[in-house]
C-alpha cells in the first residue's frame, strides 16, 4: 500500500471520529426560539450543524450572486469590444473612400459611425473634412465646431476647421483658430504658423505676414525648407513694396526693392517695382536703367515689357519699339524677343512688321497656339483666308495649351501672362515665358540660336 493511500484512509477515519465525537460531546438539548415560531427542542450538534449550513448557504448565495454579475460584466465587455471592433472598420472604411477621393462614400461612412456613436471625435472631424471636399462648407464649420466643442484642445479639429475657414473665406474666423493651435502648442505647429502666413498674405497684411514669417524661419531646421521658407519671406517683402507704392509711401517702397535686389540681383520682379517706384518719383533715367538691368541680369522679357508699358503710357510708341530693337542687337537669344516685339506690333496695328517677326519665331519654337493665332489674325485682316485657314487649323491642334504662353518652373503651371506669383504653387519669381524648342537638324554652318527659359 502506497504512504499517500495511507495518508488518506487515516484522514478520512480522522474526519469521521471527530464529526462523531462531535455529535457525542454535543448531545445535550437546547430550545430555539424563533419568532413567530413554538420553541423548539434540538440536540446542541444540530443546532451547530444548521448554523454551519445557513453561513456557508449566505457564502454560496453572495458567491452565485457575484458570479453572475462577473458573467454579465464579461458578457457585457464582449458585446461592447464586438460593438467598437464594428464601429472602427466602418471608420476605418471611411477614411480609406476619404483617402481615395470618394468623399460622399467617405461622408456616409463616417455618419454611420455617428449613428452609433454620437460622441466619436475622430468620425466627426473626418465627417468635417469630408463635407469640405464636398465644397460644403457651412455644414463642414458646424460639424467641426461640435467636435471643437467635445475637445476644445483637438489639434486635429482646429487645424481642420481652420482649413474649412480658410477655403470658405470666412478670413477672420481662420485666424483665430490658427493663433489658437498655435497658443496651446506654439513650439511646434510649424503648419499653423504657414496657414496663418498664407491667410495674412491673402489678406494683404504683410506687416504681419512678416512677423509671422520670421518666427516660422527660426522654427525650421532643414536647410531645404528653410531655403524656400526664405524664398517666401521675400515675396512677402516683395508684397509689402506694392502695398506702399499703392499707398503713395514710393520711398519706402523703393527702398524695400533696392534691398531685395542686393540681396538676389536675379528676382525678376523687384526690378520691375523698382523700375515703377522710380518712375513715380520722376527718376525717368534710373528706371530705365533698373528695367535694362533686370533683363541684362536675369534674361527675363518682363523687365523690357514693364519698359515698353511705361513708354506706352507717355505716348512714345517709337521708343517702346526700341526698347526690343535695341535688345536684339545686344542679346543672342533673339526668338523671346522678336515674339515680344511682334506682339508690340500688332499691338500698334503694325500688321506687316508684326507678321514679319511672327514668322521669324515660327520655325524654332514649338507648342505655342497664340503664334499660330496672331499669325491667322493677321493674315485674315490681309485678306489671305487660305493661309489663315492653314494656321487656324494649326491653331486648333494645339488647342490645349492655347493662350498659355507662361509656365511655373515649380509646379508647371501654366498661364495666359505673366504674373510675380504663381498661381498654384504661390512661390515668387518662379513665372517666365515658355517657347518650347522645336527639333532642328546639325546646322552645316552655325549653331542657329534656339531659346527657352523653365
Amino acid at each position: 500500500m502506497r504512504a499517500r493511500t495511507l495518508i488518506t484512509i487515516l484522514s478520512v477515519f480522522a474526519f469521521v471520529w471527530w464529526i462523531v465525537s462531535t455529535i457525542r460531546l454535543n448531545a445535550g438539548l437546547v430550545t430555539v426560539r424563533l419568532p413567530l415560531a413554538q420553541p423548539l427542542q434540538l440536540e446542541l450538534w444540530l443546532v451547530l450543524l444548521a448554523g454551519f449550513g445557513a453561513g456557508a448557504g449566505l457564502i454560496l448565495l453572495f458567491d452565485i450572486a457575484g458570479g453572475a454579475r462577473r458573467f454579465a460584466r464579461d458578457r457585457a465587455r464582449r458585446q461592447a469590444h464586438r460593438a467598437h471592433e464594428e464601429l472602427e472598420d466602418l471608420y476605418i472604411h471611411g477614411f480609406e473612400s476619404l483617402m481615395n477621393g470618394h468623399h460622399q462614400k467617405a461622408l456616409d461612412g463616417f455618419e454611420k459611425v455617428l449613428d452609433r456613436d454620437p460622441g466619436h471625435t475622430n468620425a466627426l472631424i473626418k465627417k468635417g473634412d469630408s463635407l469640405r471636399a464636398l465644397k460644403r462648407f457651412r455644414q463642414a464649420a458646424e460639424v467641426l465646431e461640435r467636435a471643437t466643442r467635445q475637445e476644445p484642445e483637438n489639434l486635429l479639429a482646429l487645424y481642420s476647421l481652420s482649413d474649412v475657414y480658410f477655403d470658405a473665406g470666412a478670413d477672420e474666423r481662420a485666424r483665430v483658430t490658427l493663433e489658437r493651435i498655435i497658443e496651446l502648442d506654439p513650439e511646434t505647429t510649424v503648419s499653423a504658423h504657414r496657414k496663418l502666413r498664407d491667410l495674412l498674405v491673402r489678406r494683404q497684411e504683410w506687416d504681419e505676414a512678416a512677423s509671422v514669417q520670421q518666427k516660422l524661419l527660426r522654427m525650421i531646421v532643414s536647410s531645404e525648407e528653410r531655403e524656400l521658407e526664405q524664398v517666401m519671406a521675400k515675396g512677402i517683402r516683395l508684397g509689402l513694396g506694392v502695398s506702399l507704392l499703392k499707398k503713395d509711401r514710393t520711398r519706402e517702397a523703393a527702398d524695400i526693392f533696392k534691398t531685395l535686389l542686393a540681396e538676389d540681383d536675379r528676382f525678376v520682379p523687384a526690378y520691375i517695382r523698382l523700375g515703377e517706384a522710380l518712375a513715380s518719383l520722376d527718376d525717368t533715367e534710373t528706371a530705365i536703367r533698373t528695367w535694362r538691368k533686370g533683363f541684362e541680369v536675369t534674361g527675363s522679357t518682363e523687365p523690357l515689357s514693364a519698359l515698353q508699358n511705361f513708354y506706352l503710357r507717355d505716348e512714345q510708341p517709337e521708343e517702346a519699339i526700341g526698347v526690343w530693337k535695341q535688345a536684339l542687337m545686344l542679346s543672342e537669344n533673339d526668338v523671346p524677343l522678336r515674339y515680344c516685339l511682334g506682339k508690340l506690333y500688332y499691338r500698334l496695328f503694325m500688321l506687316d512688321e508684326a507678321l514679319r517677326q511672327f514668322q521669324m519665331c515660327e520655325d524654332r519654337v514649338t507648342g505655342l497656339p497664340s503664334l499660330h493665332l496672331y499669325i491667322a489674325r493677321i493674315l485674315e485682316n490681309q485678306g489671305k483666308i487660305g493661309a489663315a485657314l492653314a494656321k487656324t487649323k494649326m491653331l486648333v491642334a494645339e488647342v490645349e495649351g492655347l493662350m498659355m504662353d507662361y509656365v511655373c518652373s515649380a509646379c508647371d503651371f501654366r498661364s495666359s501672362e505673366w504674373t510675380e506669383r504663381c498661381a498654384r504653387c504661390r512661390r515668387w519669381d518662379t513665372v517666365g515665358l515658355h517657347l518650347p524648342v522645336v527639333a532642328a537638324p546639325e546646322p552645316t554652318i552655325q549653331p542657329a540660336p534656339t531659346w527657352s527659359i523653365p
